[in-house]
C-alpha cells in the first residue's frame, strides 16, 4: 500500500475535525464557572492531572501572550483565556476555527482570544511575540513534520519563553500493543500515533533547553475497564511509583514535556 503523502495526512485530519467541531452545538462550547476556577486555582499535588499541573506552572497568566498550538474548537484557548491570558489560537479546520470564535463570543472573551486558520509550521505570528507557547495533544497528529513545528515554535516564542505539551506516549513495545488489543474504545483520528520520547527530546535541537518531562497513565489506565472512582486513586499511585521506580517510566502512556527557550546571548 502506497504511503501518504504529509498534505494527504494533513487533509484527512482536517477532514476530521470539520466533521467532529460540526456537531458542536452552542450549549457545549460554555466552559462551566467551576472547570474555570479549577484551573485557575491549579497547584502542583499528588495526583494531578497533566492539564493540571501545565496550568500550576503556568499561572498567573494576567499579562501573559500565549500560543495554543493547534487549537481545534477553542476549549483550552478560552480557558487560558478565561484565567487571564491574551490567547492566540490556530487551527487547520475552519470549521473548528468558526466554533472556536463562537465559544469566545459566548464567554465574552472575543478580545482576549484571537482564532486564525493557519496550517502547522506556516502561521503569520511575529518572531518572539509569545511568552508561551502550548501543544494541547496536538504533536502526535503531526508526527510527519515536528521538526517544522518545532522550528516555528522557537522562532514564535520570546527568548527565555516556555513551551509545553502534553502528548501520549508509547516508549515501551508492551504500551505500543496496549492501544490496539484493551477492550476499550479508541477514539482516535486515522493517522496519529503515539510518540517517542526522542522525538519530543529533539526539541533541543531547535534553540531549546532545559527539556523535561512529566509521566502520567501507568496502572491509571485501567479505570477505563474497573470505573471512574478509580482513576484519581490510581494517578496517586502511578506518582508514587513512579518517582520511586524511574526505570518504569517507558511504561507510562502520557507526558508533559516542558522546554525553555535559549536567551539571546550578545
Amino acid at each position: 500500500m502506497k504511503s501518504k503523502s504529509t498534505q494527504d495526512l494533513l487533509t484527512s485530519e482536517k477532514e476530521f475535525f470539520d466533521r467532529e467541531s460540526a456537531e458542536l452545538k452552542d450549549e457545549a462550547l460554555i466552559i462551566k464557572p467551576h472547570t474555570i476556577e479549577r484551573y485557575r486555582n491549579a497547584r502542583p499535588k499528588l495526583g494531578n492531572f497533566s492539564k493540571d499541573t501545565l496550568f500550576s506552572r503556568i499561572m498567573p497568566l494576567d499579562g501573559k501572550r500565549v500560543l495554543d498550538y493547534g487549537c481545534g474548537a477553542g476549549e483550552n484557548a478560552c480557558l487560558l483565556a478565561a484565567c487571564g491570558a491574551e490567547v492566540w489560537g490556530f487551527d487547520l479546520s475552519p470549521v473548528s476555527i468558526e466554533k472556536a470564535r463562537r465559544r469566545a463570543e459566548l464567554m465574552a472573551l472575543s478580545q482576549r482570544a484571537h482564532f486564525d486558520v493557519y496550517a502547522a509550521g506556516q502561521t503569520g505570528y511575529p518572531d518572539a511575540f509569545f511568552d508561551i507557547v502550548i501543544c494541547f495533544a496536538i504533536l502526535h497528529h503531526l508526527h510527519m513534520m515536528l521538526d517544522d513545528v518545532y522550528r516555528e515554535v522557537s522562532r514564535v516564542l520570546k527568548p527565555g519563553g516556555t513551551a509545553y505539551a502534553i502528548e501520549p506516549v508509547a516508549n515501551h513495545v508492551i504500551v505500543r500493543k496496549l492501544r490496539r488489543v484493551f477492550p476499550v474504545e479508541l477514539i482516535a483520528t486515522p493517522d496519529e500515533r503515539q510518540l517517542l520520547n526522542p522525538e519530543l527530546q529533539r526539541m533541543d535541537q531547535f534553540g531549546f533547553t532545559e527539556v523535561k518531562f512529566t509521566y502520567s497513565l501507568f496502572l491509571e489506565r485501567f479505570y477505563r475497564v474497573f470505573g471512574d472512582k478509580h482513576q484519581r486513586p490510581l494517578r496517586r499511585l502511578d506518582d508514587r511509583i513512579e518517582r520511586m521506580f524511574p526505570f518504569l517510566r517507558p511504561l507510562y502512556g502520557m507526558v508533559l514535556v516542558s522546554a525553555i527557550k535559549k536567551e539571546n546571548r550578545t
